[in-house]
């Protein structure tokens, strides 16, 4: 080591001492990212849901270990967003659950995120989506997403969005209305390619009560850090995160005007559609699940534009050869639904006899046996 300056606190190292510093640093950060998926233990039982609520939002370090831990005991995956996670329900009244009970086995595993909007499953899978690849998914799609320019993501000025997941959407796509700075939107890009920032910010959350270890330290001086590591992952959310109760009991319920985003016209539509050639060239057999949704409390002229969209969507799956199961159009009672797109646990049950019974799901999921 070369003598420090004079009246410093600075070490200058050698040329050899610096490349020492980067093997240890290189050698340690690999054996905690590729050891700590067998040193900490997803708790997974029955109905299993990841923990995807608030600051563990963009954990996807640890959704991508439940990808991986699911792919390993289950034939089918789930994927899609709150509709799918369960927003208004306990875990075991889930559409995956409901399903596994009508097929007598289980069969689904739950993926569903809070808030994964089309744009953000492009991400998902492209960055968090290794251990998915050559499984059978059923793919959610929430017409939600294009009830409105706003939601489209093409929101202007007081119309612009604050959408979930902005890590996993294009970061540089000049269509989208961001909501975050450019310099921001590209630590993302960083995030993703380096690998080891997403599972910082896993330790971060898991341990450290959402903060780095020098701003936990300043919050607990008299403990160690390595004592505040546990091992053990986040526990699965059994509650509903939701009233649970129907839609028209709630204050302020009444009949939505939305605009709708014809589908050819759509960013929306048009990730979701990239989603899909992902998965198909990564090996994926995939089946569509449109909705479920809430058209009943749509008025008459919002609900013309909404099966006109669906008609587009539905005849570019049929043209792509993608089988699908349309729960989007008077499927469900209007008191099955919670909100315009979340479902209570009846309408749960409903979706999942009708499902099992469609000959096309029928097909695809036979087919894979």
């Amino acid at each position: 080591m070369k003598p420090t300056i004079p009246n410093s606190n600075n070490v200058i190292l050698t040329w050899k001492e610096w490349i020492l510093t980067a093997v240890l640093f290189l050698a340690v950060s690999f054996t905690l990212y590729f050891g700590w998926s067998r040193w900490e233990k997803i708790p997974v039982e029955r109905d299993y849901r990841s923990s995807c609520w608030e600051e563990r939002m963009s954990d996807y370090w640890a959704y991508a270990q439940w990808c991986r831990v699911a792919r390993a005991g289950y034939p089918v995956l789930l994927i899609g967003d709150s509709v799918v996670w369960g927003q208004e329900v306990p875990n075991n009244e889930t559409i995956s659950h409901a399903i596994n009970a009508e097929l007598g086995r289980d069969e689904v595993a739950n993926l569903g995120i809070d808030g994964l909007t089309n744009a953000a499953m492009t991400g998902l899978f492209r960055h968090y989506g290794r251990s998915l690849r050559g499984t059978r998914i059923i793919l959610e799609f929430n017409p939600l997403w294009m009830s409105s320019p706003s939601r489209d993501l093409r929101g202007r000025g007081k119309a612009r969005w604050e959408f979930h997941h902005p890590r996993l959407v294009p970061q540089l796509d000049p269509r989208i209305s961001y909501y975050r700075g450019l310099d921001e939107r590209i630590g993302y890009l960083f995030d993703h390619y380096l690998k080891l920032p997403p599972f910082v910010r896993h330790l971060m959350v898991n341990n450290f009560e959402n903060k780095s270890v020098s701003a936990w330290l300043l919050e607990h001086p008299y403990r160690l850090p390595l004592g505040a590591i546990s091992f053990a992952a986040a526990p699965m959310m059994r509650e509903k995160q939701g009233l649970g109760t129907a839609w028209s009991s709630r204050k302020g319920a009444g009949p939505v005007d939305a605009p709708f985003v014809p589908a050819g016209e759509s960013l929306q539509w048009e990730f979701y559609l990239k989603a899909l050639r992902r998965l198909k060239k990564n090996g994926n057999s995939v089946f569509v699940l449109l909705g479920p949704f809430n058209s009943h409390r749509l008025t008459a002229p919002s609900r013309e534009r909404f099966l006109a969209m669906m008609s587009e969507v539905k005849a570019k799956l049929d043209e792509l050869g993608y089988p699908y199961f349309d729960a989007t159009e008077d499927l469900l009672p209007s008191e099955a639904f919670a909100d315009q797109c979340h479902v209570l646990k009846d309408g749960h049950e409903r979706l999942a006899r009708a499902l099992v019974r469609d000959a096309g799901f029928a097909g695809w999921l036979g087919g894979g046996k």
